[in-house]
Protein backbone atom coordinates (compact mmCIF):
# COMPACT_ATOMS: atom_id res chain seq x y z
CA UNK A 1 0.00 0.00 0.00
CA UNK A 2 1.44 3.21 -0.86
CA UNK A 3 1.73 6.00 1.80
CA UNK A 4 2.36 4.33 4.78
CA UNK A 5 3.17 5.94 8.04
CA UNK A 6 6.71 5.37 9.19
CA UNK A 7 9.04 7.50 10.94
CA UNK A 8 11.93 6.14 10.54
CA UNK A 9 14.15 5.67 7.46
CA UNK A 10 15.16 1.78 6.73
CA UNK A 11 17.53 0.29 3.28
CA UNK A 12 15.36 -1.25 0.33
CA UNK A 13 17.53 -2.05 -1.04
CA UNK A 14 21.44 -2.45 -2.45
CA UNK A 15 22.24 -3.57 -5.41
CA UNK A 16 24.33 -2.12 -8.59
CA UNK A 17 26.38 -0.58 -6.25
CA UNK A 18 23.44 1.64 -4.91
CA UNK A 19 21.81 1.95 -1.82
CA UNK A 20 17.84 2.65 -2.47
CA UNK A 21 17.02 4.23 0.85
CA UNK A 22 13.21 5.15 2.38
CA UNK A 23 12.73 8.49 3.16
CA UNK A 24 9.87 9.38 5.25
CA UNK A 25 7.68 11.99 4.75
CA UNK A 26 9.00 15.55 7.07
CA UNK A 27 12.37 14.24 6.58
CA UNK A 28 15.30 16.75 5.15
CA UNK A 29 17.05 14.65 2.04
CA UNK A 30 20.88 16.46 3.35
CA UNK A 31 20.87 20.16 5.57
CA UNK A 32 18.87 21.52 7.97
CA UNK A 33 18.37 23.33 10.59
CA UNK A 34 18.21 22.73 13.77
CA UNK A 35 15.59 20.82 15.37
CA UNK A 36 14.76 19.04 12.31
CA UNK A 37 15.91 15.87 10.65
CA UNK A 38 18.25 14.41 7.82
CA UNK A 39 18.83 11.28 5.98
CA UNK A 40 22.49 11.90 5.55
CA UNK A 41 22.29 12.31 9.63
CA UNK A 42 21.11 9.39 9.36
CA UNK A 43 23.17 7.36 7.77
CA UNK A 44 26.24 8.76 9.76
CA UNK A 45 24.21 7.35 12.31
CA UNK A 46 23.58 3.95 11.01
CA UNK A 47 26.76 3.67 9.00
CA UNK A 48 27.29 -0.12 10.25
CA UNK A 49 24.59 -1.61 8.01
CA UNK A 50 26.08 -0.38 4.88
CA UNK A 51 28.02 -3.04 2.83
CA UNK A 52 31.81 -2.60 2.59
CA UNK A 53 32.33 0.42 0.43
CA UNK A 54 33.80 3.92 0.47
CA UNK A 55 30.47 5.15 1.25
CA UNK A 56 30.80 2.95 4.65
CA UNK A 57 34.60 4.39 4.73
CA UNK A 58 32.94 7.92 3.93
CA UNK A 59 30.89 7.56 7.20
CA UNK A 60 33.44 6.04 9.39
CA UNK A 61 36.16 8.83 8.87
CA UNK A 62 34.07 11.69 10.49
CA UNK A 63 31.55 12.63 12.33
CA UNK A 64 28.24 14.48 11.86
CA UNK A 65 29.40 18.06 10.54
CA UNK A 66 29.21 20.99 12.68
CA UNK A 67 26.44 23.38 12.69
CA UNK A 68 27.26 27.14 11.48
CA UNK A 69 23.95 28.94 12.96
CA UNK A 70 21.34 25.96 12.52
CA UNK A 71 23.16 24.66 9.47
CA UNK A 72 25.59 21.69 8.51
CA UNK A 73 28.75 22.49 6.97
CA UNK A 74 29.64 19.90 4.66
CA UNK A 75 32.86 19.54 2.56
CA UNK A 76 31.75 21.55 -0.52
CA UNK A 77 34.47 20.59 -2.46
CA UNK A 78 33.68 16.69 -2.05
CA UNK A 79 30.14 15.99 -3.34
CA UNK A 80 30.51 12.37 -2.31
CA UNK A 81 31.86 13.15 1.20
CA UNK A 82 29.56 16.05 1.77
CA UNK A 83 26.22 14.77 1.06
CA UNK A 84 27.59 10.82 0.98
CA UNK A 85 26.77 9.37 -2.29
CA UNK A 86 23.04 10.57 -2.98
CA UNK A 87 22.26 11.05 -6.59
CA UNK A 88 19.36 13.35 -6.02
CA UNK A 89 17.34 15.14 -2.95
CA UNK A 90 13.77 14.93 -2.52
CA UNK A 91 11.31 17.28 -0.90
CA UNK A 92 10.85 17.80 3.25
CA UNK A 93 7.33 16.59 2.77
CA UNK A 94 7.82 13.90 -0.07
CA UNK A 95 8.39 10.34 0.65
CA UNK A 96 10.39 7.50 -1.15
CA UNK A 97 13.11 6.08 -2.84
CA UNK A 98 16.35 8.30 -2.28
CA UNK A 99 19.58 6.58 -3.69
CA UNK A 100 23.29 6.54 -2.60
CA UNK A 101 26.24 5.57 -4.58
CA UNK A 102 28.36 3.10 -2.62
CA UNK A 103 31.95 4.54 -4.26
CA UNK A 104 32.74 7.73 -6.46
CA UNK A 105 32.85 6.09 -9.52
CA UNK A 106 28.93 4.90 -8.95
CA UNK A 107 28.31 8.84 -8.27
CA UNK A 108 30.09 9.75 -11.39
CA UNK A 109 28.34 7.47 -13.94
CA UNK A 110 24.88 7.48 -12.28
CA UNK A 111 24.84 11.36 -12.45
CA UNK A 112 26.03 11.52 -16.15
CA UNK A 113 22.72 9.06 -16.36
CA UNK A 114 20.66 11.39 -14.65
CA UNK A 115 22.36 14.08 -17.17
CA UNK A 116 21.25 12.16 -20.19
CA UNK A 117 17.60 11.41 -18.31
CA UNK A 118 18.35 8.06 -18.13
CA UNK A 119 16.90 8.06 -14.87
CA UNK A 120 13.37 7.63 -14.31
CA UNK A 121 11.65 7.92 -11.03
CA UNK A 122 8.17 7.34 -10.33
CA UNK A 123 5.71 9.00 -8.05
CA UNK A 124 2.46 8.00 -6.94
CA UNK A 125 0.41 10.87 -5.83
CA UNK A 126 -3.41 11.35 -4.01
CA UNK A 127 -5.13 14.43 -5.02
CA UNK A 128 -8.76 15.98 -5.62
CA UNK A 129 -10.16 18.11 -8.15
CA UNK A 130 -10.34 21.54 -8.11
CA UNK A 131 -10.24 25.11 -9.58
CA UNK A 132 -7.82 26.59 -7.09
CA UNK A 133 -5.59 29.16 -9.08
CA UNK A 134 -1.93 28.87 -9.04
CA UNK A 135 -0.78 32.14 -8.62
CA UNK A 136 2.20 33.46 -11.28
CA UNK A 137 1.76 30.91 -13.79
CA UNK A 138 1.09 31.41 -17.22
CA UNK A 139 -1.84 30.80 -18.45
CA UNK A 140 -3.25 31.30 -15.26
CA UNK A 141 -5.61 28.06 -14.80
CA UNK A 142 -5.92 24.84 -17.05
CA UNK A 143 -8.09 23.09 -14.63
CA UNK A 144 -10.78 23.64 -17.54
CA UNK A 145 -8.17 20.68 -19.31
CA UNK A 146 -8.66 18.48 -16.29
CA UNK A 147 -11.91 16.41 -17.64
CA UNK A 148 -9.48 15.42 -20.71
CA UNK A 149 -6.58 14.63 -19.01
CA UNK A 150 -8.27 12.48 -16.32
CA UNK A 151 -10.74 10.32 -19.31
CA UNK A 152 -7.04 9.59 -20.91
CA UNK A 153 -5.06 9.09 -17.75
CA UNK A 154 -7.86 6.54 -16.41
CA UNK A 155 -7.03 4.57 -20.05
CA UNK A 156 -3.28 4.42 -19.17
CA UNK A 157 -2.84 6.69 -22.55
CA UNK A 158 0.18 9.09 -21.29
CA UNK A 159 0.10 12.92 -20.82
CA UNK A 160 2.80 15.26 -20.96
CA UNK A 161 2.84 18.44 -18.64
CA UNK A 162 5.53 20.79 -19.59
CA UNK A 163 6.72 24.12 -18.31
CA UNK A 164 9.17 26.61 -17.55
CA UNK A 165 9.25 27.54 -13.90
CA UNK A 166 9.90 30.67 -12.05
CA UNK A 167 10.01 31.49 -8.50
CA UNK A 168 6.95 33.27 -6.65
CA UNK A 169 5.76 34.36 -3.55
CA UNK A 170 7.76 35.57 -0.60
CA UNK A 171 11.36 34.52 -0.90
CA UNK A 172 10.61 32.29 -3.89
CA UNK A 173 9.12 29.86 -1.75
CA UNK A 174 6.67 28.48 -4.33
CA UNK A 175 7.25 28.53 -8.37
CA UNK A 176 4.78 29.14 -11.00
CA UNK A 177 4.47 27.73 -13.86
CA UNK A 178 5.07 29.31 -17.24
CA UNK A 179 3.47 27.45 -20.69
CA UNK A 180 6.73 27.17 -23.33
CA UNK A 181 4.42 28.81 -25.94
CA UNK A 182 4.05 31.68 -23.91
CA UNK A 183 7.84 32.44 -23.27
CA UNK A 184 8.56 35.10 -25.52
CA UNK A 185 12.46 35.29 -24.79
CA UNK A 186 14.65 34.42 -21.50
CA UNK A 187 14.13 36.08 -18.52
CA UNK A 188 16.19 35.85 -15.50
CA UNK A 189 14.01 34.72 -12.88
CA UNK A 190 12.51 31.73 -15.58
CA UNK A 191 14.48 28.55 -15.47
CA UNK A 192 16.48 27.96 -18.30
CA UNK A 193 15.19 24.50 -19.84
CA UNK A 194 11.82 23.28 -20.19
CA UNK A 195 10.83 20.85 -17.49
CA UNK A 196 8.43 17.68 -18.48
CA UNK A 197 5.91 15.56 -16.19
CA UNK A 198 4.83 12.64 -17.98
CA UNK A 199 1.11 11.08 -16.48
CA UNK A 200 1.20 8.04 -16.83
CA UNK A 201 -2.22 6.72 -15.17
CA UNK A 202 -5.26 7.84 -12.38
CA UNK A 203 -7.67 5.58 -10.97
CA UNK A 204 -10.29 6.64 -8.12
CA UNK A 205 -9.07 5.73 -4.88
CA UNK A 206 -10.88 2.32 -3.39
CA UNK A 207 -12.95 2.51 -0.52
CA UNK A 208 -10.05 0.05 1.35
CA UNK A 209 -7.56 2.67 1.65
CA UNK A 210 -9.96 5.71 2.52
CA UNK A 211 -10.04 4.74 6.41
CA UNK A 212 -6.44 3.78 6.21
CA UNK A 213 -4.99 6.94 4.99
CA UNK A 214 -7.67 9.59 5.87
CA UNK A 215 -8.70 10.59 2.26
CA UNK A 216 -11.70 12.40 1.71
CA UNK A 217 -14.53 11.61 -0.90
CA UNK A 218 -13.50 11.99 -4.34
CA UNK A 219 -9.38 11.04 -3.63
CA UNK A 220 -8.06 10.44 -7.21
CA UNK A 221 -4.39 8.31 -7.18
CA UNK A 222 -1.95 9.30 -10.03
CA UNK A 223 1.08 8.18 -11.08
CA UNK A 224 4.04 10.35 -12.75
CA UNK A 225 7.10 10.05 -14.19
CA UNK A 226 10.27 12.26 -14.21
CA UNK A 227 13.40 12.26 -15.87
CA UNK A 228 15.05 16.12 -15.05
CA UNK A 229 13.18 17.52 -11.59
CA UNK A 230 12.91 21.02 -10.81
CA UNK A 231 11.93 21.74 -7.24
CA UNK A 232 8.07 21.36 -6.15
CA UNK A 233 7.80 20.46 -9.73
CA UNK A 234 5.39 17.36 -9.53
CA UNK A 235 3.18 19.67 -6.81
CA UNK A 236 2.97 22.61 -9.31
CA UNK A 237 2.29 20.69 -11.91
CA UNK A 238 -1.01 18.92 -10.85
CA UNK A 239 -2.27 22.36 -9.12
CA UNK A 240 -1.59 24.34 -12.58
CA UNK A 241 -4.04 21.41 -14.18
CA UNK A 242 -6.34 21.47 -10.96
CA UNK A 243 -5.38 18.32 -9.12
CA UNK A 244 -2.92 19.97 -6.17
CA UNK A 245 -2.04 16.96 -4.26
CA UNK A 246 -3.84 16.01 -0.55
CA UNK A 247 -1.88 17.72 2.48
CA UNK A 248 -0.29 20.87 -0.16
CA UNK A 249 -0.68 23.66 1.36
CA UNK A 250 1.03 25.56 -0.75
CA UNK A 251 -0.28 24.75 -3.78
CA UNK A 252 -4.10 24.71 -2.64
CA UNK A 253 -4.30 20.96 -2.17
CA UNK A 254 -7.40 19.88 0.83
CA UNK A 255 -6.06 19.91 4.31
CA UNK A 256 -4.60 16.34 5.51
CA UNK A 257 -2.29 15.23 8.13
CA UNK A 258 0.58 14.57 5.54
CA UNK A 259 1.64 15.21 1.71
CA UNK A 260 0.21 12.69 -0.13
CA UNK A 261 3.56 12.46 -2.54
CA UNK A 262 5.43 9.54 -2.78
CA UNK A 263 8.44 8.55 -5.34
CA UNK A 264 7.77 4.74 -5.14
CA UNK A 265 10.33 3.66 -8.18
CA UNK A 266 13.22 4.60 -9.67
CA UNK A 267 15.01 2.96 -12.67
CA UNK A 268 17.98 3.44 -14.59
CA UNK A 269 17.99 2.80 -18.45
CA UNK A 270 20.47 2.53 -21.37
CA UNK A 271 18.05 3.77 -23.73
CA UNK A 272 16.04 0.67 -25.13
CA UNK A 273 16.36 -1.26 -22.00
CA UNK A 274 16.23 -1.77 -17.90
CA UNK A 275 19.69 -2.08 -16.33
CA UNK A 276 18.14 -1.57 -12.81
CA UNK A 277 15.30 -0.70 -10.65
CA UNK A 278 14.57 -0.04 -7.01
CA UNK A 279 10.89 -0.22 -5.79
CA UNK A 280 8.80 0.44 -2.79
CA UNK A 281 5.56 -1.46 -4.64
CA UNK A 282 4.54 -1.69 -7.73
CA UNK A 283 2.26 1.45 -8.42
CA UNK A 284 -1.75 1.08 -10.01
Amino acid sequence: MPFIDLNEPYIIDVSHDVAAVFKPCGWHSALHTTGDISMTAWLFEHGDILPASELKNAVHDQTLPAQNNGVQKWDEHDQFQGELGMLYRLDRDTSGILLFALNRSTMDSMRRAQDNLALKKRYMFACTESNHELPGSMPRVRYAERAALLDKLYVRQEIDVASYFRPYGPRGARVSCISPELVQKPKKRIAKDIYVTKYLSAQNAGVEYHAPLGLPTGTIFIEAEIRKGFRHQIRAHSAWMGLPILGDSIYGGVYSKRLFLEAFSVTLTDGTRTIAEWKLYNGN
